[in-house]
């Protein structure tokens, strides 16, 4: 298994054992108590706050930037960052966050003890 093939797998949030089963439940990212195809136990996975501190380190690195770039380049007034940026991260986290948190879910089934 490679990285890529396993952030392909994720985009599209399945259960880490079977990889057919629903991960989140509908219109959420509560992940599903079992697996209604193979009936893993999923409910016992808590990542707790991992997937969002992930993307604040990410977002620091890349969206901050692009905005200090953005001010330099164009020098918009203040309330077109606070609507442009806003927009930025708002989109990037509800695109992100459940491909981050089926990551971190997958790789502590696949390495866990036991």
């Amino acid at each position: 298994m490679s990285v890529f093939s396993d952030i392909k797998f994720c985009l599209k949030p399945r259960c880490p054992v079977c990889r057919k089963g629903r991960l989140f439940r509908p219109h959420s990212i509560t992940v599903v108590p079992r697996c209604a195809e193979c009936d893993a136990d999923l409910g016992a996975h808590d990542i707790g706050d991992g997937a969002s501190v992930f993307l604040i380190f990410f977002f620091g690195i890349t969206i901050i930037p692009l905005a200090w770039w953005f001010e330099n380049a164009v020098h918009p007034p203040l309330w077109l960052h606070g609507i442009l940026w806003l927009a930025v991260m708002l989109g990037a986290i509800a695109l992100l966050l459940p491909v981050v948190k089926a990551y971190i879910i997958m790789l502590e089934w696949r390495h866990r003890k036991g």
